[in-house]
């Protein structure tokens, strides 16, 4: 027991302590301690990023080598092959002290493997082709032949996609994240289930080019020369590396985050930030951009009656602080190719048409520095080779495509009518290209039969509708 003596006169008071406490607070000082330890222990050395890319290394071994010993192996050579070709990836990596990127390459490998011992189940469909446009070619992880891409291939982890100079695509992946994928362009799909989690990472992993990623519910990820890109769920971040291998990442909705691939903090860019990094994952201070304008007139989906001497003029809003605009029409949606791509200092042009169709228009702001921020959501009009008589009574046509399964609950919903005609699925307009062609993703989270409507409305009123029913099962 402790007792209390004031000294007189004195401002310090004395404690005499007894030995037993002098015991007990001794032992409460060890227990402490040992907390300290433990956690720096965990914190240091489990979620260490060499001592996660060793352990993921050592599964993968595993994975590999029970693959090899399997009774089916000859059948599985090409998948041990590329998980064999993914651990050396690993190795390098961690030798290199790339760690993060060492753990990817690890799980990458075992989850090959895996896949291989279960049937190959986890393989399949982690995305495909959505549209393709120009020249569009993929090459499967397990061949070196390449082959021309068309709408529904799937793809897997480990397939290449490389587009034309005057090409595009755009891929869906089971999480319903849109990539879509500009020219010149040269990408590996990265999808990949962690075996820890049972979680799948949907990513590609880009060489040259720009891709524009667009997430559904999910998160997704680009991977460039040094960096790991995250783009957060309910976003829109677009991703170029040039032939230097430097890359741009501009967020144009919602957030992304960049991380060095080497290890360190991310940096997070919001709508019409911008960062850029070298090859060596060196990331720049986030650059705000100039916002894009909104766009004013023509309405969009307005139609024009084709003749000798049509003219649309083209407005939208200023922007203050902006010093110019760039302005793009397109026959197309993606913009593979332009019919104009121009620089104004006004806030309207005018264009003269000569044939009918379909046409796509944006623009995007300059700022100050001279810098193009991003582009506004497209607007379209679309030009009528003529007026029809007042007497046609014609339904335009209407052809569709059996519903395709994308993933979980995404369904892709296409066909074709007449060009200059007007779709909507379930009272939602779709976007109709000048071949007449159109397609939808959709989501249907109604377990059981979900009845989807199609109507397609030419310039005189007449219309067409479909149906299409789909079973969904829980």
């Amino acid at each position: 027991m402790a007792t209390r003596r004031k000294q007189s006169g004195a401002d310090i008071d004395w404690y005499l302590i007894s030995i037993d406490r002098l015991k007990q607070i001794g032992l409460v000082v060890l227990l402490v301690l040992l907390g300290i330890a433990g956690y720096w222990f965990w914190h240091n050395q489990k979620g260490n990023p060499r001592t996660n890319a060793e352990s993921a290394i050592a599964d993968a071994r595993q994975a590999l080598n029970s693959l090899a010993a399997s009774a089916d192996f000859n059948s599985h050579r090409n998948e041990f092959n590329r998980a064999q070709q993914k651990l050396e990836e690993a190795r390098a990596h961690l030798n290199a002290t790339r760690f993060l990127e060492a753990r990817d390459s690890a799980v990458e490998s075992q989850t090959i493997s895996r896949a291989a011992l279960s049937g190959g189940a986890e393989l399949e469909n982690d995305a495909q082709f959505l549209t393709v446009e120009g020249d569009v070619e993929y090459q499967k992880a397990s061949s070196s032949e390449w082959k021309n891409a068309d709408p529904r291939t799937p793809l897997v982890n480990g397939d290449w996609v490389k587009t034309g100079s005057r090409a595009s695509a755009e891929l869906i992946f089971s999480n319903g994240s849109l990539y879509t994928v500009g020219p010149d362009a040269l990408l590996e799909i990265y999808a990949a289930v962690n075996p820890a989690t049972s979680q799948k990472t949907n990513a590609v992993q880009m060489r040259v080019g720009t891709v524009e990623v667009a997430t559904a519910n999910e998160s997704s990820a680009v991977r460039t020369p040094g960096t790991h890109v995250v783009i957060e769920s309910e976003s829109t971040t677009q991703v170029g590396v040039d032939k230097s291998q430097q890359s741009d990442i501009m967020a144009t909705r919602g957030a992304a985050s960049v991380a060095p691939e080497a290890g360190g903090p991310a940096v997070r860019v919001t709508a019409g930030q911008k960062v850029s990094s070298n090859p060596q994952g060196a990331i720049s201070p986030v650059k705000q951009l100039a916002m894009p304008p909104a766009l004013l007139s023509p309405g969009d989906n307005q139609v024009f009656q084709l003749s000798p001497d049509l003219k649309t003029e083209l407005m939208w809003d200023a922007r203050e602080g902006a010093t110019g605009y760039v302005l793009q029409v397109s026959r197309s949606r993606l913009f593979s190719t332009q019919e104009i791509n121009t620089k104004r200092t006004k806030t309207t042009a005018v264009a003269r048409v000569t044939s009918e169709g379909a046409f796509y228009w944006r623009v995007a702001a300059i700022g100050p520095d001279g810098e193009t921020g991003p582009f506004s959501t497209f607007r379209r009009f679309r030009v009528s080779g003529g007026t029809k008589p007042t007497s046609d009574r014609t339904p335009p046509p209407l052809t569709m495509k059996t519903p395709f399964h994308v993933g979980g609950q995404y369904y892709t919903i296409a066909g074709t009518t007449e060009s200059g005609a007007t779709v909507f699925i379930n009272d939602e307009e779709v976007d109709v290209e000048s071949s007449g062609a159109f397609q939808k993703l959709i989501a249907l989270a109604k377990v059981g039969r979900n009845t989807i409507v199609i109507k397609a409305v030419d310039a005189a009123g007449n219309q067409k509708v479909e149906s299409q029913t789909v079973i969904v099962e829980e």
